[in-house]
């Protein structure tokens, strides 16, 4: 007969799709109880090649260094091949990011990255049921909505969660049945860790003095929630991909007017997708919240998401984006004086060249253009534009975006504005194009 550990786990297979799978799979590996026990697990039903991945952190010294070895040659031992991570996550935090926020970027990147290197289809973590209860209570005390309440999820892109019907007790049984060994992180123990106080302290004084069943009342909780959150994820990927807009430089965009016309839970849902899409942390209930009421209180405003990345609402478009490459200082104003060229201009490159036929036109990011008897100039959009065109840009473009002015009559703007109208003359034409950096973007 299976034992309890193999059957739950064949379950959470069929249950995430990978069950009857051979693709080659990541195991993301630390050398703990649970970690092990996913291995072992894997190693008797998982029928495609497996990639041990095992990160040391630089937090526990020796420590540290001999969880990497043990990983290694368990590994070597059972003829899988191991590739290890070695990063200090104290020195490569980012300002504002806890400890725990940075080892859990560093990690999921690098387990990206070794995917990616292996080929492989999956990668499989150790996170289990306990874990889904305690992620639900801290998800309760941070602020949180239904997705929250339904902790962590057993599949998400190609993040799986083999253990996640396995509780730590079954699982410590499963390694003491097999005779597999483990090691224990002392880190588990370090109660300045808000997940370890749960753990440690929160938990038990709850099933001691309020309910002895609390993590699997918490647990019932979630599987009730989870077919409400899949049907929540679906309409946010839904209204993310039809609500997009990709404008020049920003990381995301959306059309702001029909943000205002969504319910508060798909809204929600919505940059939780783009969250999860563009690998950034996902907002609190809190910071949801204030977001939703700013875009339905006007424009003109910022958001700050994370660390440099801002959300600005202007012009009909909530953008996502970076504000080093957004608030640079103002170029100044550059004419071009050569019937062709290349130069650098702002956060892109211009090239102009004489036009083969007669007519001026435009597309999105270039224009032809008369280039006599007045030269054209490139200068900020705020330099050039009158106000009534000024405004169809967002105001967070206007000091860094260029338009392209012939004296003080014509004017085109790349990707926000048509030439103005000029009539039929004897003046020669230049074709001049724009090339930004990065996203184009078209409306």
């Amino acid at each position: 007969m299976a034992h309890p550990v193999i059957v739950k786990v064949r379950l959470a297979g069929e249950e995430q799709g990978w069950i009857d799978s051979s693709e080659p799979l990541v195991v993301a590996v630390s050398g703990g109880g649970d970690s092990m026990a996913l291995l072992f697990a894997l190693r008797e039903i998982y029928t495609g090649k497996m990639t041990v991945a095992h990160i040391e952190h630089g937090i526990r010294g020796s420590s540290s260094m001999a969880d990497a070895d043990f990983v290694r040659e368990i590994a070597e031992k059972n003829g899988l091949e191991t590739i290890v991570g070695r990063f200090s996550i104290p020195r490569q935090k980012l300002r504002g990011e806890s400890i725990e926020e940075a080892a859990r970027r560093i990690r999921y990147d690098f387990l990206e990255k070794t995917r990616e290197a292996a080929g492989a289809s999956w990668i499989a973590v150790g996170h289990n049921s306990d874990d889904a209860a305690e992620t639900v209570l801290l998800n309760l005390l941070r602020g949180t909505g239904l997705a929250g309440l339904c902790g962590l999820p057993g599949r998400r892109g190609a993040i799986i969660r083999p253990l996640i019907h396995c509780n730590r007790l079954e699982l410590r049984n499963f390694l003491r049945d097999r005779e597999i060994p483990w090691r224990e992180d002392e880190t588990n123990r370090d109660t300045s860790y808000l997940r370890n106080r749960v753990r440690l302290e929160l938990l038990p004084y709850l099933a001691r003095d309020y309910n002895p069943s609390v993590t699997g009342r918490l647990l019932a909780m979630r599987k009730t929630m989870l077919p409400c959150r899949e049907v929540l994820e679906e309409r946010g990927r839904n209204a993310a991909r039809l609500l997009r807009r990709d404008l020049p430089l920003a990381l995301s965009a959306w059309d702001v007017f029909a943000l205002r016309r969504l319910d508060p839970s798909t809204f929600a849902e919505l940059f939780r997708c783009e969250a999860s899409r563009l690998g950034l942390k996902t907002l609190d209930y809190d910071r949801m919240t204030n977001l939703q009421v700013l875009v339905r209180s006007g424009q003109g405003w910022r958001f700050q998401w994370e660390q440099n990345l801002e959300l600005r609402a202007g012009a009909g478009f909530l953008v996502l984006l970076d504000r080093d490459v957004f608030d640079r200082a103002s170029e100044e104003p550059l004419g071009l004086e050569e019937p062709q060229g290349k130069i650098r201009w702002g956060f892109g490159s211009f090239e102009w060249e004489p036009a083969t036929i007669r007519k001026t036109g435009l597309s999105d990011f270039s224009a032809i253009l008369p280039f006599s008897p007045e030269k054209p100039r490139i200068l900020t959009s705020d330099r050039a534009l009158r106000k009534s065109k000024l405004e169809l840009l967002p105001w967070f473009y206007r000091k860094s975006w260029p338009t392209v002015a012939i004296g003080d009559k014509m004017t085109w703007t790349p990707f926000w504005g048509k030439p103005d109208e000029i009539r039929e003359n004897d003046f020669s034409l230049v074709r001049v194009s724009y090339f930004p950096d990065g996203n184009l973007g078209v409306l």
